[in-house]
């Protein structure tokens, strides 16, 4: 189940993470240019599972566009389907400080449960929810932290409220 919850909350990552690109009007017409195929070749590289080519492609913008947190959001995702949790955390962090979006931080939150740190994926969950309350997964996501913290009446809250949102017969 878990799994399920972390695949899809990597997919809606990702989907908004591409829907929100940042304007790149003040960027040179050039620049922007070669971003836009550097995009591609991560979206692709991705896609395919050629994750050594979608990394140097994200790495790339990331040197042109240092504040990209599209790109540390992915970038973060990237690392994620590694398992190499310490750089996605960074990535995630770092998408955070740049730009705080419900996606980034319930990515955070999920490599942060994964790594068994409970108390900062609570607190990114938190402020996950703080943005974007009206997603099941957020609130499954968030009582699972709470179950492992041995909340339990924090936990039947938020799955009740997961129930809400998304009342079928999986809830």
């Amino acid at each position: 189940m878990y799994e399920l919850v972390l695949v899809l909350a990597f997919g809606v990552g990702a989907f908004r993470a591409t829907k929100h690109r940042e304007i790149l009007s003040p960027i040179p017409r050039k620049i922007s240019d070669r971003l836009g195929k550097l995009w591609e070749i991560a979206h692709q590289g991705m896609r395919e599972n050629r994750l050594l080519r979608a990394e140097k492609a994200l790495l790339t913008i990331l040197k042109i566009d240092k504040k990209n947190a599209a790109a540390y959001n992915r970038l973060g995702i990237l690392y994620a389907k590694q398992k190499e949790y310490k750089d996605a955390i960074d990535c995630f962090e770092i998408a955070s400080s740049i730009e705080p979006t419900a996606s980034s931080l319930h990515n955070l939150g999920l490599i942060y449960y994964e790594t068994e740190n409970y108390h900062n994926a609570a607190t990114a969950f938190e402020k996950a929810l703080g943005l974007e309350s009206d997603m099941a997964a957020r609130h499954i996501a968030y009582a699972k932290v709470q179950e492992k913290l041995g909340n339990s009446k924090l936990m039947i809250q938020e799955l009740q409220k997961a129930i809400e949102l998304e009342p079928n017969k999986e809830s």
